[in-house]
């Protein structure tokens, strides 16, 4: 919860614009935001090899330092150039934040992953629900100002440093006692066509000496796609909706600000609730009797439509009341997902795998955003409006949900 303790983020674009620094719409979110975007895409590529490779722990500090640094940038920096670095150093924090799913995965038994994956998922949205309340409570009262809140956010980051230094290391005796359990526990063995099927359980479980023995696991890792079509189909959704999310919230906070009819921002409040109801949906995941494997692609294709729905609703609204109330029904949806999806793909995994797996489904939504943020966002591209951008986000959903891109059924045996 202390990692996620961030009350300030509602709050980010409403500084940025204030009198403290004194930016414009425009230079926010077609000079300084898209930077997010680059630098997490470019920073994603070495952090999802490096994170198996140096057993998870200090990719974690590398999030926290990040992040720190990020914040500090924010507070005393008043340039464009300084923001655009704020968001580059961010963007490092965010890659870096796979090795803390990869970590969790890789020092807990496999049979435990779906309580403990709504566990921890449900934790990290009631420490944002305690953020975001607070954050508004305090904004709202006028106990404090936008500069105060961020520097709260900044001693929450340090705090988070700290305890990222003093977590346990993963050794390789660990990480090899937990695969030998593994092998015990479940003799998997894949059909890859009719002439050959190769054992999951024989993929190397540590890297081997040298960059070329490294890069042959790393591809055997990444076989897994191609032998088992449900980690296909939910990775392919946790790009998409990865992808759709980050889009929303990277400028959500500018629609908002478009429709706000006076200085008073309700951004706190709205994201205190989407992260509670959140948090209490991805509590009660676990006890969901659903059949992922036979019904994934229906729930995936009604989740998505009813995304795309309330995408169209939020560009044309006039109304921020609509606005936050459909910001809120899509950060439920999105949460419940990402929930289910990272319990289906962990448990078709080894614990070697689990850092690349994640790493390489979160650089290609990365990618796709990318190439939206560059054509819709950058001011090298189109440079399109705020409901514009929705829009497209609109199109993006319905074009691409991924429902029809793999088989039916699972290759299993």
């Amino acid at each position: 919860m202390v990692k996620k303790f961030r009350p300030a983020t509602p709050f980010l674009t409403p500084f940025l614009v204030s009198s403290y620094k004194n930016f414009t719409d425009v230079q926010l979110y077609s000079q300084i935001y898209p930077l997010w975007t680059y630098s997490y895409l470019v920073a994603l590529i070495p952090i999802f090899f490096l994170t198996d490779a140096l057993r998870h722990k200090p990719i974690v500090v590398l999030e926290a330092m990040s992040y720190c640094a990020s914040h500090a940038i924010i507070l005393w920096g008043n340039k464009v150039w300084q923001m655009q670095l704020m968001e580059i150093t961010f963007g490092l924090s965010t890659a870096s934040d796979i090795a803390y799913v990869s970590y969790m995965y890789a020092v807990i038994d496999q049979k435990h992953f779906k309580r403990i994956t709504s566990y921890v998922r449900a934790a990290t949205l009631f420490g944002k629900f305690l953020a975001y309340g607070s954050g508004q409570l305090l904004i709202s009262t006028h106990l404090v100002s936008y500069l105060q809140l961020h520097e709260i956010s900044f001693g929450f980051g340090c705090i988070t440093l700290l305890m990222a230094c003093i977590l346990p290391s993963i050794s390789s005796n660990m990480i090899k006692n937990k695969n030998l359990r593994e092998v015990e526990n479940c003799d998997q063995t894949v059909e890859i066509n009719d002439d050959e099927r190769v054992s999951l359980n024989a993929i190397p479980s540590t890297v081997g000496p040298g960059m070329k023995t490294y890069l042959q696991n790393v591809w055997k890792h990444l076989m897994i796609f191609k032998s088992k079509r449900t980690v296909l189909k939910w990775c392919i959704w946790w790009s998409l909706g990865s992808c759709g999310s980050f889009q929303v919230q990277n400028y959500v906070q500018n629609l908002w600000a478009l429709l706000q009819q006076d200085d008073e921002a309700y951004n706190g409040i709205t994201e205190c609730t989407a992260t509670l109801i959140g948090a209490i949906v991805c509590f009660f995941v676990q006890y969901l009797k659903i059949d992922w494997v036979k019904c994934g692609e229906l729930v995936i294709w009604i989740n998505s439509m009813i995304i795309a729905i309330l995408l169209i609703v939020m560009s044309q609204t006039t109304s921020a009341f609509i606005a936050y109330i459909f910001y809120i029904a899509l950060a439920i949806i999105y949460q419940l997902l990402m929930t289910a999806a990272s319990t289906i793909i962990a448990t078709e995994l080894t614990t070697a795998t689990y850092g690349l797996v994640f790493g390489s489904s979160t650089f290609v939504a990365l990618l796709l955003q990318t190439i939206l943020t560059l054509i819709v966002v950058d001011k090298h591209g189109l440079a399109l409006d705020i409901r514009t951008q929705k829009m497209i986000g609109e199109i993006f959903v319905t074009e691409f949900t991924p429902t029809n891109q793999c088989p039916e059924k699972d290759t299993l045996t």
